[in-house]
């Protein structure tokens, strides 16, 4: 049967089709955004009402005890920083480049050995600072019988050397590291590798040594000889940067060129190199990182321990900041769903310009305290963003992976009421305070830092301690000045999403 419909019929057809559509849409609407309040929501009914607390926080900064190690195989950092937020940082190294072989020996005898140059190598990993400022680097020879390849060295300590024995010296800017230059040897052109030129007399010695008596005969009596290189950056001189270095690359070592007499007497030019290696047997490394707050902007709020309106963040060996967050109790026992809980940290800006953007911002990492006063993750959030993955036997801690996507460490940027760029970080801490709401946790205070690692107080009946699998930050890349709790404009607080059942 055929069905006709006048064109009136048809337009009123239309008009109640598009207006359901319309409010379909406009529905669909309000129950998305009523479900995406952050990402990673607790699920509740979707036709619940969603209210925000706002929590007030107070907040402490502080100076860490730092116990950073870092190792043979990571980047080191060399160099001097002058910062007007955080003081001073002088950063040193030392290392032991060695033969390749013992005893050691060259295609000649030594008589027809002749010295071209002995020069240090090192390969350049990148710069944190003023890019475009030089720092003057001295290298002087270690002698100290007690700087040790088994030993792993914090960067609080340092290795003993005389300024007596100064190897050497030079001044560069990471553009000119970069940028590479031809090398006299073999007319290569070299990149990404830092060069001085060390003591003529150091270079005979290695030279002319006899191989089968002398200092080239075996391990420890090279290290009596030559028991390592330190490299110091001259505060005087230097610029405002840390540059750093991979000791463990084909491109650090110790270049022995030279030429020798050939059986047909004419000279040939060659060389050879002394390496280093990253184990606990042959070489050892050390990076001394030196922080002087004086005079700095951040030092009296560091040395208050009282809560203040800013919050100073400075990466390892650095600082950390102390949250509380009693007003968090309010939702104790109620029947509510958490749709997402964060803890809100913004920039202040300081300015000027130039020093903001030499200074970068860091990655951050919340920790709670736990009841013996060091750091523990997050309760119930930790199952999320805190995977098992194995035993570092370099760092002698079960490593973990951290998924910072869900942490939310990582800096999110906009413009604040002067139209600077700023960052912002937004700390997920949502499964633990819909425990606090169930009655199924207690309230902690919060640990907030820059970490090199994010390091853990070993768990009950462990005895080794808990790490990050990789780093949270490059060490001592970064730093911050973030509202406290009662900064008029940019306050720290927690801010709750939730629903009632």
């Amino acid at each position: 049967m055929m069905h006709c419909f006048s064109k009136e019929m048809l337009n009123r057809f239309s008009f109640l089709s598009i207006l359901i559509i319309v409010v379909f849409a406009i529905n669909s609407c309000t129950k998305l955004d009523s479900t995406t309040l952050g990402g990673d929501l607790i699920p509740g009914s979707d036709r619940l009402a969603t209210d925000t607390l706002m929590v007030p926080v107070t907040t402490t900064s502080f100076i860490e005890n730092d116990t950073t190690i870092i190792d043979k195989t990571v980047q080191h950092v060399l160099g001097y920083v002058n910062d007007p937020m955080f003081g001073t940082t002088t950063a040193a190294m030392y290392f032991q480049m060695l033969p390749t072989i013992y005893p050691f020996s060259y295609p000649v005898g030594k008589d027809s050995l002749f010295l071209d140059s002995l020069v240090l190598s090192l390969s350049y990993n990148g710069a944190y600072g003023d890019t475009t400022a030089s720092t003057t680097i001295n290298a002087y020879r270690i002698t100290d019988p007690n700087f040790k390849p088994a030993r792993r060295y914090r960067v609080s300590e340092s290795v003993q050397f005389s300024p007596a024995d100064f190897l050497g010296s030079t001044t560069v800017k990471p553009t000119q590291i970069r940028r590479g230059y031809k090398l006299a040897f073999k007319g290569d052109s070299v990149f990404n590798q830092l060069r001085i030129r060390l003591d003529d007399a150091l270079g005979t010695a290695l030279l002319k040594e006899s191989t089968t008596t002398g200092f080239l005969r075996n391990d420890s009596a090279f290290k009596a000889y030559l028991n390592g290189i330190a490299l110091v950056a001259d505060s005087t001189t230097s610029g405002s940067v840390l540059n750093y270095f991979l000791l463990n690359h084909p491109n650090s070592r110790l270049n022995l060129y030279y030429r020798y007499r050939k059986t047909d007497g004419t000279l040939d030019t060659t060389g050879t190199v002394f390496t280093f290696v990253p184990d606990t047997i042959r070489s050892a490394s050390a990076n001394k990182i030196h922080r002087n707050y004086n005079g700095s902007t951040a030092q009296p709020v560091l040395l208050s321990s009282s809560p203040n309106s800013l919050a100073y963040l400075q990466t390892a060996p650095g600082t950390a900041v102390t949250v509380k967050a009693p007003g968090i109790n309010t939702v104790a026992g109620k029947n509510y769903i958490i749709h997402r809980a964060e803890l809100v940290v913004r920039q202040v800006y300081a300015g000027p310009l130039s020093i903001e953007n030499a200074f970068v911002q860091p990655n951050l990492h919340l920790y709670t305290v736990g009841a013996d006063g060091k750091n523990a993750p997050i309760p119930f959030d930790s199952a999320s963003y805190y995977i098992p993955s194995s035993f570092d036997f370099n760092r002698n801690v079960f490593a973990h992976n951290i998924l910072e996507t869900y942490t939310g460490g990582e800096p999110n940027f906009f413009n604040d009421a002067s139209g600077n760029r700023v960052g912002e970080y937004r700390m997920n801490i949502t499964r633990f305070i819909q425990n606090i709401a169930n009655g199924k946790a207690t309230l902690r205070d919060f640990r907030l830092a820059a970490p090199y690692f994010a390091q853990f107080r070993a768990p009950e009946n462990f005895t080794f301690n808990v790490s990050s699998s990789v780093s949270i930050n490059p060490i001592s890349y970064g730093r911050l000045q973030v509202g406290g709790g009662s900064h008029p404009q940019y306050p720290m607080f927690v801010r709750i999403y939730y629903s009632k059942q």
